[in-house]
């Protein structure tokens, strides 16, 4: 790797830079997310898990939950599939999120 001069750290490299954020199960690759996703991912994980948990309750509104009701019963199904959650969770997910 080529030295950066507008690197914000001088000499050390640009994969030395990067932070790793926890694994979290389900969570796609920080690889795999474009610059926005990747932006409110970490703002998310460095957010205190009361503050995390007000977010995702404002975030999980019925009218939401019911705009991205496709996309939220794909991602449920390939989980299912992979065997990240059982057939029990799947259920009680989709009944605890009034999808039917």
């Amino acid at each position: 790797m080529k030295w950066n001069p507008f690197s914000a750290l001088g000499g050390k490299k640009d994969n030395e830079n990067k932070e790793a954020l926890p694994k979290i199960p389900g969570m796609p690759d920080m690889k795999d997310m474009n610059m926005f996703q990747r932006f409110a991912m970490k703002r998310l994980m460095n957010m205190s898990p009361a503050e995390r948990e007000k977010v995702m309750k404002k975030a999980m509104t019925p009218k939401n939950i019911e705009k991205n009701k496709g996309e939220i019963l794909a991602s449920l199904e390939n989980m299912r599939k992979s065997g990240q959650i059982s057939d029990d969770q799947y259920r009680l997910t989709k009944a605890k999120l009034g999808l039917k």
